[in-house]
């Protein structure tokens, strides 16, 4: 009986060809924006998720001046420290001003800070990067971002600076969520081209450090260690863990959280709103269906089952639409832009668009239910006098 239910289901959705049609539009363009935007904080989470398996800190300067690389030395002599690396970040432009990318330059320094869950370039790879001070290692996501390719050399300038235009070989592309925006290089590209523009040697400054603790629960005893050693030193430091540094850098651009919550309730009601009317209008006109299938043997159950399974597959097949649009188009992720920064960035994957199918299925059957009990209910003599 299920089965037959099913099949006139189907073969009613195309009684009314152009409702069905809209109506399932409605449900994937709505869906199609719900997905998006959910998931945004939720590739905000996997991102801090990741960071904080690291079990790194991310040493500052108190006032976010330059810090002494000299400092890292004194840093692993800390109990519980595994390593520590010296990185110094330059800000370049590709082609589009409104997209600055940032880059950071690294030493070898840097693999004494990965972990097993992190990922490492091939030893050939790593050898490579150290001996060329032009090779860089690019997240997945800005690589495709600028259609980069491994080996193609990348020029970034300073709009401001003429004197100050890098150009980079690709060596490696990281394919981790975290780093998937990140710009890594031979710091020693920048060390030699402002020394060679300005006369100036940085090669004893780094912006910040990465430390990274042998166990998590240690972590707070380190940073605390850290800051107690530089305290009234020439530059104090301000120690905190990678992702907690990741939260104040989100915080910093506001509550997009909270945000981004509101705007898919938003979403939420007028897709209910848009299928209540759709499906109001379709029991509308079916009340004279309804009439002679009660007549003719249907109960209340059977005529509520067939209009609510019409329904749902309106609202399941545009959600899989639009799921699947949203799937497609940032499944692989995309940059949310400049104000986020390298880190910022939105990749939809497959239980964040199953679950917005599933609420699609869940909306629509809500917006139904109502006018198809009180369509079910009626009597057989009165609805055919409703019909006449």
């Amino acid at each position: 009986m299920a089965l037959k239910l099913f099949i006139m289901a189907l073969r009613n959705l195309w009684r009314q060809p152009r409702r069905t049609i809209l109506t399932g539009l409605t449900f994937a363009v709505a869906v199609f924006i719900f997905t998006v935007l959910i998931a945004v904080p939720a590739s905000m989470d996997l991102i801090a998720e990741d960071a904080s398996r690291g079990i790194r800190l991310i040493v500052t300067e108190r006032n976010n001046n330059s810090l002494p690389v000299k400092y890292c030395a004194a840093i692993r002599k800390i109990p519980h420290v595994l390593g520590c690396s010296p990185q110094i970040q330059w800000t370049g432009i590709y082609r589009d001003l409104r997209d600055p990318i940032t880059t950071t330059g690294i030493t070898n320094d840097i693999y004494t800070v990965t972990g097993s869950s992190d990922y490492s370039p091939p030893p050939a790879i790593a050898k490579q990067l150290a001996n060329d001070r032009r090779g860089a290692l690019i997240g997945s996501v800005l690589m495709r971002e600028h259609h980069w390719k491994i080996g193609q050399p990348i020029t970034l300038r300073n709009p401001s600076d003429g004197k100050m235009t890098l150009t980079f070989i690709p060596m490696a592309e990281l394919p981790t969520i975290y780093l998937s925006r990140i710009f890594f290089f031979n710091r020693q590209l920048l060390d030699d081209a402002v020394k060679n523009a300005y006369g100036e040697n940085i090669q004893n400054v780094a912006g910040f450090m990465s430390v990274r603790v042998d166990r998590a629960e240690n972590l707070g005893l380190v940073a605390n260690q850290i800051d107690e050693n530089f305290h009234n030193s020439e530059a104090e430091t301000q120690s905190v863990t990678e992702s907690d540094t990741l939260a104040n850098y989100v915080s910093a651009i506001g509550d997009v959280r909270t945000i981004i919550y509101s705007l898919c309730i938003v979403v939420l009601l007028t897709m209910l709103l848009i299928a209540a009317n759709s499906m109001a209008m379709m029991v509308r006109d079916r009340v004279g269906e309804v009439a002679v299938m009660r007549a003719i043997g249907f109960t209340q159950v059977h005529a509520a089952s067939l209009m609510l399974c019409e329904a749902a597959m309106i609202g399941v097949s545009g959600a899989a639409i639009g799921a699947a649009l949203a799937l497609w188009y940032f499944g692989a992720g995309m940059t949310l832009g400049a104000l986020t920064g390298a880190l910022g960035y939105v990749a939809v994957r497959p239980e964040t668009a199953i679950e917005a199918i599933l609420i699609a299925f869940i909306v629509s059957l809500a917006a139904a239910i109502v006018p198809v009990i009180n369509a079910a209910r009626i009597a057989p003599a009165l609805a055919f006098r409703k019909v006449v």
